[in-house]
């Protein structure tokens, strides 16, 4: 607690000699009398005045009892206004909204801040330029009653012009997040994300930050001379990326959603890039280009699956290519890897016949991992030749057997669509984007398509 004021605002303090200043400052953080929320002060006549709390009865046989001074009578008990310490004068941005709500209640009918209308207050934002998007918050009806006072007061302590409100995404097939403004004339902003300018209405899009090592990651890729198809391209959170820095040569962008289809035209003007995208707006199911593709990206989450078969056709049918598939995976249960070259019976064989050599082979991290592990092979008739190895025991195993299946049913598609041609799959590359608690992965696996010549 802190030290009650006498009327000229002075608070309790020790004066002793200074020789034994930082003694008795330990000695009173030990008994818990040391009022932190001030600073010590020097005094003129050799001593150093230590701000102290609690003015009970029997402070003074605390002091005396707490010391230990070679002579008492140095030291005695004042009255002083000392500093505030360095750590209490920082207020935090919350501190400073619930004041100022605080005062605008006062000054408009006394109304008091109680702790359910304090608990109503914003603790979290983000920040995009001018405009502050704040969680769900002053859900009580006793703010409506003041109108856009308290959004215009938020802004003047955080220092926005425009101010926003972010509820959950809908579940329209569009991902488009609930955000309601409530101070501005519109929800257009611009973020530079690893020199590349997005600019988007977050009341209609949403941007994907927590993508960004994966966006890294595409853009160090070297896709010179190559066609990339992107399969849900939304506002370009990869399309830019593969041709800003990974400099593709042409790059098909499909999204059905209309708002997001106008920031991502934004985009690729504001980036310099429109004149080698083309955007198809509409189902990709029905508009993506076929046969063009040296590698196609399937940002969709928690699965992509809906989209493997148009990935497999956009895949140039000569010489095929990479497929970069995202996808949430399970970690907290396991579920038994089926082999397409398998009959049903043969399913449970093919998976305890596994080897740690195999998930092991495929370099499985979180960061930049490279090299590969054959799926099974599209000649093979058995997968006799794995050996011994029950359930995964570890995450990266059914990281592992997650992608395993996921490069086996990428070859039944594609040898489905080039009857009778025969295709290999091969697990390039996983990358753990992030994770979801509990026990929920994002992951993109890199799958190299080739037919098999002959």
């Amino acid at each position: 607690m802190a030290a009650p004021m006498n009327g000229d605002g002075k608070e309790l303090a020790l004066s002793v000699p200074t020789k034994y200043g930082q003694q008795v400052r330990n000695s009173l953080q030990t008994i818990g009398l040391y009022d932190s929320s001030r600073r010590s002060k020097s005094a003129e006549d050799g001593h150093v005045v230590l701000p102290v709390l609690d003015l009970g009865q029997n402070l003074e046989q605390k002091l005396r009892d707490a010391m230990l001074l070679e002579n008492p009578v140095d030291w005695k008990i004042v009255q002083i206004q000392l500093p505030a310490s360095k750590k209490n004068q920082i207020i935090s941005p919350y501190q400073q909204i619930v004041s100022a709500i605080d005062k605008f209640l006062r000054d408009h009918g006394g109304a008091e801040l109680m702790e359910d209308l304090r608990s109503d207050i914003p603790r979290r934002w983000e920040r995009h330029g001018d405009l502050v998007m704040i969680d769900a918050c002053f859900q009580n009806p006793f703010w409506r009653q003041y109108g856009d006072d308290i959004w215009r007061l938020i802004s003047e302590v955080l220092s926005c012009d425009r101010l926003a409100q972010k509820g959950s995404i809908a579940s329209n097939g569009y991902r488009t997040p609930s955000v309601r403004l409530l101070l501005g004339q519109d929800g257009w902003v611009e973020h530079v994300d690893n020199g590349i300018r997005y600019t988007y209405d977050v009341t209609k899009c949403m941007f994907s930050a927590g993508n960004v090592t994966e966006k890294l990651r595409v853009s160090r890729f070297h896709c010179e001379n190559e066609t990339v198809v992107d399969l849900y391209a939304g506002i370009g959170y990869f399309t830019l990326p593969y041709l800003v820095h990974a400099r593709a040569d042409r790059l098909h962008a499909c999204e059905w959603n209309p708002d997001a289809v106008e920031a991502l035209r934004k985009n690729l003007r504001l980036n310099g890039v429109e004149d080698r995208c083309v955007v198809h707006f509409g189902d990709n199911r029905q508009l993506c280009p076929k046969d063009v593709a040296d590698r196609v990206n399937l940002g969709l989450i928690p699965s992509s699956e809906p989209g493997w078969e148009t990935a497999c056709a956009a895949l140039k049918r000569c010489s095929g290519g990479i497929l970069h598939i995202h996808g949430n995976v399970e970690t907290g249960k396991t579920t038994p890897k089926s082999c397409n070259n398998c009959d049903e019976s043969e399913n449970v064989k093919c998976l305890n016949n596994r080897t740690e050599n195999e998930i092991d082979s495929m370099k499985v991290s979180e960061r930049n991992l490279t090299n590969s592990a054959d799926t099974c092979s599209s000649n093979s008739s058995k997968c006799s030749d794995l050996s011994a190895k029950t359930q995964p025991n570890s995450t990266k195993e059914i990281w592992g057997d997650w992608s395993l299946g996921v490069s086996s049913k990428i070859r039944v598609i594609l040898e489905r669509l080039h009857t009778p041609h025969i295709w290999q799959t091969k697990v390039l590359h996983i990358e753990h984007v992030k994770s979801y608690a509990p026990h929920i992965d994002h992951l993109v696996v890199d799958i190299e398509c080739r037919p098999v010549p002959g």
